[in-house]
């Protein structure tokens, strides 16, 4: 069909009746003149600065925990309560997801935590790519993709800038967020792992303010009847508790230990539980002066 410009007049057959065809415009991102002036090839520095433009919006440093809860549906992903081990002073998360079974241990349950959600999201990436690879995408959907390269990369990114701020690098706010728009860098929230703590709406290290005195804490008038390892943990928060164990099953005998106020107490007993009620009894005893009585029936 020939082309006709724009207002050309158009008769019928007989050439009684003219009609007006219209034609639209071309777009300005089509057309190399506007404003009566021949666009100019965009150099190739602005055209990189363009691209790092949009990859910066793109790309973000996540922690794996992050990432595999964009990657997952509510309830898809179960993680199982933490284990610690007294010896190593290590902790162990297990999670379970497509009926599959995947294990993280770092040295705290957030570390570890992030471990095991890194070893789910390459296998969500491992096996998206054994997908695409197959060709088991719906008809046409050429040139997609369902390996997660974007969340891959915001992996990527948040273990290299862990490696560099390991080194002792300072990293610039605009790597830690993007052009300094309010996002969580890492280390800004409760489940990164062996970073330091970030302020994420400036990517520097949080100051943290001075503490005034501290108060010392009461005991609780009922403090006789309370579990004495909940009571000492009331008081004291999170101590850390030694395990040594001697003889042959069925005949251990365990040894737990914990240092409070530079004195250090131990409790024995047939099994860990109760040496470590023992050792806390010592404790709640010898220091807060609260005397048990011979059988204690609570929960802890």
């Amino acid at each position: 069909m020939p082309r006709v410009a724009a207002n050309t007049v158009i008769r019928t057959a007989d050439n009684s009746v003219p009609m007006q065809m219209e034609v639209k415009p071309k777009p300005d991102w089509l057309t190399k003149i506007q404003n009566g002036e021949i666009k100019k090839k965009v150099p190739n520095d602005v055209m990189k600065r363009r691209r790092n433009y949009r990859l910066s919006n793109l790309l973000k440093p996540k922690a794996p925990i992050n990432v595999l809860t964009e990657l997952t549906k509510q309830g898809e992903v179960t993680f199982e309560k933490p284990i610690s081990d007294q010896l190593s002073h290590l902790v162990k998360v297990s999670a379970l997801y497509d009926e599959k079974t995947f294990e993280g241990v770092g040295p705290t349950k957030n570390i570890a935590k992030n471990i095991c959600s890194e070893a789910i999201v390459q296998y969500i990436a491992f096996k998206a790519c054994e997908k695409d690879a197959a060709g088991e995408l719906p008809k046409g959907t050429h040139g997609e993709e369902e390996t997660p390269w974007t969340a891959l990369a915001s992996v990527a990114l948040f273990k290299m800038f862990n490696d560099w701020q390991a080194q002792g690098a300072v990293l610039p706010r605009e790597l830690m967020s993007g052009k300094g728009a309010p996002t969580a860098a890492p280390g800004a929230t409760d489940t990164t792992g062996d970073v330091q703590m970030k302020d994420a709406t400036n990517g520097v290290p949080k100051k943290r303010e001075p503490k005034g005195p501290q108060v010392p804490k009461v005991l609780p008038e009922d403090a006789a009847t309370r579990h004495p390892v909940s009571l000492l943990h009331e008081m004291c928060g999170a101590l850390n508790y030694e395990s040594v164990s001697e003889g042959v099953s069925p005949n251990f005998v365990f040894h737990m230990s914990v240092l409070v106020k530079d004195q250090k107490f131990t409790g024995t007993a047939k099994s860990k539980k109760e040496a470590k009620k023992n050792c806390a009894t010592e404790v709640m005893r010898n220091i807060y002066g609260v005397n048990y009585p011979p059988v204690i029936k609570t929960e802890q």
